[in-house]
């Protein structure tokens, strides 16, 4: 009977270590993207809407993203954005959400991009696809 005790006991340990070293690693996962979106300042180096290239509507404007989960994109002579921002690192989307309604063309950011190059210190490459239009975005970190 020790024996099965024992062995169920191990067992266990083995069961609930597994579990806790995946979310240790998925933890620093997190935390490793979280410090390179929040270091520094991005700008659009690519928008695309369907097969129109829209970059330069962007031109000029910059964003932080701040470790608390909000943001803002700014331009000088134009109305500062706010918001909030969410990555999901279980199915790799990065959410925007404005406060209030942006000035043009900045509501064309909002909303939940799928990651489809993972961001690195210097670049991100997301995804959405609305009413069948595919949307693609660039963001790069200013030198």
């Amino acid at each position: 009977m020790k024996k099965n005790q024992l062995l169920v006991l191990i067992i266990l340990v083995l069961v609930f270590s597994t579990f806790g070293c995946k979310k240790i690693i998925d933890d620093i996962k997190e935390q490793t993207i979280t410090n390179a979106i929040t270091n520094g300042v991005w700008y659009v180096s690519k928008y695309e809407e369907g097969s129109n290239n829209l970059t330069s509507i962007f031109s000029g404007w910059d964003a932080v993203f701040l470790n608390n989960g909000t943001f803002t994109l700014s331009k000088v002579g134009e109305t500062t954005a706010t918001g909030i921002w969410l990555g999901n690192i279980n199915d790799w989307t990065f959410t925007i959400t404005f406060n209030g309604t942006p000035t043009s063309p900045l509501e064309k950011l909002g909303g939940v991009w799928t990651v489809t190059r993972a961001v690195s210190e210097n670049k991100g490459s997301y995804s959405k696809t609305v009413s069948g239009v595919v949307y693609n975005l660039d963001m790069t970190k200013r030198p």
